[in-house]
């Protein structure tokens, strides 16, 4: 274990946590100047990974992008269906038509990655109680897996499992990754006296878990095929925004889509099952 890179990068932590939760927890205005300055730092490292000379091209992309984004969260009323399919298919064959390289179907996923992230936020934001709430779930969910994946793999990794795609990847880190956020949980309620009795609780919180880990993997496998290691060196021992925040996003997806489906079967949201 590289001991120096793990203390840089556990300062570095102790050091944008507060910056991070504070606007959060105040939300607002200050949520949104928050969300607005990340976004800002995510557009810059993606479009130092993504190099597509035509602005007209990179336009369409990002259009199409905010279509599948908009339509994924349900902020668009369901008639922009066909809409975002029409754009989606209007955008890749002039993207085809004007491109002739690669990098159009890492733009439309890496600019894809970045609307999710703001439209997701804003959704969450828009419940003052749920909303807070459900934000700070998907964060510990992520930020356990990650760590626990982080350390697990450096302690003991032995068999790589996607070396194509990370190379640094081991089965007992991914493994540990998936299984500590609903250990976590089972232990949180242990001290807290709380008995949820809900065993699709930890089913949602694995399911979330994966989430994470898919997020990661969709982040490795975006840079690599750019010859990246990591998107910026704006945190330092963690790389860019983009290298902290993938796992979150992989999360945020998981947990709309597990909402959506508690929404449809006569539940108010997912955060029902925690009451």
């Amino acid at each position: 274990m590289d001991v120096d890179n793990l203390k840089l990068r556990f300062k570095t932590a102790l050091l944008i946590l507060p910056i991070f939760i504070l606007p959060i927890y105040m939300g607002g205005i200050y949520f949104k100047i928050a969300l607005i300055c990340v976004s800002t730092v995510f557009f810059f490292e993606l479009i130092t990974i993504i190099n597509i000379p035509k602005r007209k091209v990179t336009a369409l992309i990002y259009l199409s992008s905010l279509c599948i984004s908009l339509y994924i969260l349900k902020i668009v009323p369901d008639i922009a269906t066909s809409i975002c399919v029409a754009a989606l298919v209007v955008g890749y064959v002039l993207i085809k038509l004007f491109d002739r390289g690669n990098n159009w179907f890492f733009a439309i996923i890496g600019y894809s990655y970045l609307s999710f992230f703001v439209f997701y936020h804003i959704r969450l934001q828009g419940n003052p109680t749920d909303g807070l709430i459900s934000f700070f779930l998907v964060i510990m969910i992520a930020v356990i897996s990650d760590s626990f994946g982080y350390f697990g793999g450096q302690l003991l990794g032995r068999k790589k499992i996607f070396p194509n795609i990370s190379p640094n990847k081991t089965f007992e880190g991914t493994l540990f990754a998936f299984l500590t956020p609903a250990i976590f949980f089972y232990f949180l309620t242990l001290i807290s006296g709380v008995d949820f009795n809900n065993s699709i609780i930890y089913v949602f919180i694995l399911i979330m878990a994966l989430g994470a880990i898919l997020g990661d993997l969709l982040g490795s496998y975006f840079k690599r095929n750019f010859n990246v290691k990591n998107s910026s060196n704006f945190l330092p021992g963690h790389g860019g925004l983009l290298d902290r925040m993938d796992s979150i996003i992989g999360v945020g997806l998981f947990f709309i889509i597990l909402d959506q489906i508690a929404s449809n079967n006569s539940y108010e949201n997912i955060l029902y099952f925690w009451r």
